[in-house]
């Protein structure tokens, strides 16, 4: 046993001496037994020192050095053989030295409310059971070696699972029982707040703040997780939100639909469009600039919309116009047909003169873009404007109207 621990001291001392004055050797060394990850681990490791020894130490003093650096570090396995291959490789044959545990493997999955602990359980669904093939026949003992190499490729394993999630590894004994725990913590982006614009033609402005309000509360459970995991459950994202907005009184009884177009970043954006099938209501108020015989007036909006034929949308309504210089009244009884869903076409009478017009109105849905819209009536007037939604309450129009002594002008609306 002392010659034995003489001359291991002396091998290592022979050893440290080649490190701190050795040129390279270019020989790869080649390592079989362990699983594929852990191979990796040994092979970069022992190659390193292979590297440090002088290509013209004779092979016995070589392989000596080998076979002790590589028992030293791949803690776990015993080395069976050191072999030199006609192709200047090392092969080095190693099988387990210890008991190799059963490892069970269990996912510690972050504090996530519903639905979004959904959506992590779908993504991780069989990953326990992946990882647990990776880890069979590893001895405990190989960890301390090879546990960089084993969180690098259960980060790999996770990554188009998992984007933006940060893995840990921790290994817990009980007994004979030892078992691998991957836990996971958000990283950098975080989605810190989600921003929904609403966009309807048939809801008015005031009605929309509590949808709103309620939104953000359901939203609650998307604060806090990676951005890149919520561009991946953008389609849930957009299912979340449409859920919410379907447990809303109004939606429900106005009988809404929404088409959502969602962004993600640190500060999400929904941008909303949310139509009635059976009642269109808005309430406006409008200031002109540039044209002197004209006065503030405000208006309502309502009409009834049906659906005869599928894909034939309707709408029967009634316009308000106040003057608010001298309180005279426009009544205006119309019907309009929807050929596409942001085109209406159709006519109107008004009692203004007692004249039939007709009516188009284009108003693109989700995002603010520019709007249009045009009356003509039976004696040949024009009236049209093309707008700019600015914010959900006001809009500004370059106005058309050949009535008037001075046709242009600028016209903001009050969206209320």
């Amino acid at each position: 046993m002392g010659v034995a621990a003489a001359g291991a001291a002396a091998t290592l001392f022979v050893f440290a001496l080649l490190l701190l004055y050795a040129g390279p050797s270019f020989a790869a060394v080649r390592v079989e037994g362990p699983n594929e990850w852990l191979t990796a681990a040994a092979e970069r490791s022992l190659n390193a020192v292979y590297e440090r020894i002088p290509a013209e130490e004779p092979q016995a003093v070589k392989e000596q050095l080998l076979r002790v650096v590589a028992e030293r570090i791949l803690q776990g396995y015993r080395v069976d053989a050191v072999r030199f291959q006609e192709d200047v490789s090392i092969h080095l044959v190693v099988t387990d030295g210890a008991n190799v545990p059963a490892w069970g493997v269990t996912l510690a999955s972050p504090n996530l409310s519903p639905p979004v602990d959904g959506w992590f359980s779908h993504d991780v669904a069989g990953l326990a059971e992946e990882i647990g093939i990776l880890m069979k026949d590893v001895p405990v003992e190989a960890l301390l070696w090879g546990d960089t190499d084993l969180k690098l490729r259960i980060e790999e394993m996770c990554r188009d699972r998992l984007p933006g999630w940060r893995v840990s590894l921790m290994v817990h004994t009980r007994g004979e029982d030892i078992s691998l725990e991957v836990a996971f913590m958000p990283a950098q982006p975080l989605t810190l707040a989600v921003s929904p614009r609403i966009n309807s033609s048939s809801i008015p402005v005031m009605l929309h703040s509590n949808l709103k309000d309620d939104l953000l509360k359901g939203f609650a459970p998307v604060i806090g997780i990676p951005v890149p995991w919520l561009d991946k459950h953008a389609d849930d994202f957009v299912a979340l939100a449409k859920f919410i907005l379907s447990e809303e009184y109004l939606v429900e009884k106005a009988k809404a639909e929404a088409d959502i177009l969602a962004t993600t970043g640190s500060v999400s954006q929904l941008d909303i469009d949310l139509e009635s099938r059976r009642y269109a209501a808005w309430v406006w108020m409008a200031v002109y600039a540039g044209a002197e015989d004209r006065y503030p007036e405000a208006g309502l909006h309502f009409g009834r919309r049906v659906q005869p034929f599928s894909g034939w949308e309707m709408e029967m309504y009634t316009e308000l116009i106040l003057s608010l210089n001298d309180w005279d009244l426009e009544t205006r009884l119309g019907m309009g047909w929807s050929p596409y869903r942001n085109l209406w076409v159709g006519g109107e009478w008004s009692n203004d003169g007692d004249l039939w017009w007709a009516r188009a109105m284009f108003e693109p849905r989700l995002k603010r873009r520019p709007y249009a819209w045009a009356r003509y009536s039976e004696e040949g007037d024009t009236n049209a404007a093309l707008g700019l939604r600015i914010t959900d309450y006001l809009s500004i129009e370059v106005h058309y109207d050949s009535r008037d002594e001075d046709p242009w002008n600028i016209r903001a609306l009050v969206n209320l």
